[in-house]
């Protein structure tokens, strides 16, 4: 189950701290956090939040999660405030999430969307690596400039592919009268 986004927390008082949008051992490492006084948390997609925390900590799980609520009520606007943070994306795993409003930061190079309902999701410019497994397709725009797309397991019909893929990988897929891209080295 994708846990996008994570971050950690001060229970006790009330301080946020990203890095690493899918990863707490990225972030607690780059960050150096103290770990005996800050917590994982996800914010996610759907409008749950959790908020870890332990026995001897001041304030409770609840407690914490409904204080990042009233600073953040919704998911976007929870994002917004991340995506103005000091952080470097360019490796963002959110297999299996609910992409329904995300806005993906810029400066994401490796995304994988795998599992998920792609229908109206804008892809960030600048991917080059991209894995949509599993997915339906119907209507996704690739962005321009990938240069691997995995879409292994998925209906290929009516697809349209971006121009100047180099990997293309449709290992699963029925593609008997499918359009590929001129020059792109396929993956059966």
């Amino acid at each position: 189950m994708c846990r996008f986004i994570s971050f950690f927390h001060n229970p006790n008082t009330g301080k946020i701290k990203v890095w690493d949008l899918c990863s707490h051992n990225l972030t607690s490492d780059h960050l150096k956090l103290d770990l005996t006084k800050w917590r994982e948390g996800h914010y996610l997609p759907d409008g749950t939040v959790e908020c870890r925390v332990v026995v001897f900590d001041k304030y409770d799980k609840d407690f914490c999660a409904e204080r990042l609520l009233i600073k953040y009520p919704s998911f976007e606007k929870f994002t917004e405030w991340v995506y103005r943070q000091d952080i470097t994306v360019k490796n963002l795993d959110v297999r299996g999430c609910d992409l329904k409003g995300v806005k993906f930061p810029e400066g994401v190079e490796n995304l994988d969307v795998s599992f998920c309902d792609l229908k109206g999701v804008k892809f960030p410019e600048g991917v080059e690596n991209l894995y949509a497994r599993f997915c339906d397709l119907k209507g996704v725009k690739f962005p321009e400039g990938v240069k691997t797309l995995n879409v292994s397991w998925c209906d290929l019909k009516g697809v349209k592919f971006p121009e100047g893929v180099e990997n293309l990988d449709v290992r699963g897929c029925y593609h008997k009268g499918v359009k590929f891209p001129k020059g792109v080295k396929i993956i059966y």
